[in-house]
């Protein structure tokens, strides 16, 4: 895997992204499970993230705001489902915390020790073809889960 290239590929209700970065395992994963990183890279480009709560755990979530660009507040709750320090995190994307589950997918975030890097797989799984295309056309997934990889590599940069 070239360490500048996002590799992505799509299959039914899938969307798997993989990407080598120039650090252990042990710093990838601490980078995508604290919320004082995560404070710093996540989201697509031009976005914001402001952090409710976070309670790394099987069973635990995640509750943030993703401010967008054109001024527009995002809510999102996460739930963890698996937790495999340092190689494994699993999530079901619930929603907006509040009833409102417009967006709801499951990721898997495995990271996989390469030489002196890591492999980051990200794989996102639909309930349905027609909902990842639903997903994609009316918030731009594909592309900014894309984005959201290489706003991770960028703060890995600056560290």
């Amino acid at each position: 895997m070239s360490p500048s290239q996002i590799i992505t590929g799509i299959s039914e209700n899938k969307v798997t992204y993989q990407k080598y970065f120039d650090v252990s395992p042990d710093l990838l994963f601490e980078v995508w499970s604290d919320p004082k990183h995560l404070k710093e890279w996540w989201g697509p480009d031009g976005f914001t993230l402001s952090v409710i709560s976070f309670d790394f755990r099987k069973g635990g979530f995640f509750e943030f705001i993703m401010h967008g660009p054109d001024g527009q507040d995002y809510k999102n709750k996460i739930q963890f489902l698996n937790i495999v320090i340092p190689r494994l995190i699993t999530y079901q994307h619930v929603g907006d915390g509040e009833g409102d589950e417009d967006v709801n997918f499951q990721s898997d975030i495995v990271f996989e020790k390469s030489g002196n890097g890591t492999n980051l797989t990200m794989i996102q799984i639909f309930s349905s073809k027609h909902e990842l295309e639903r997903v994609n056309e009316k918030y731009g997934a594909i592309e900014g889960g894309k984005q959201h990889i290489g706003n991770l590599q960028k703060y890995l940069e600056k560290m």
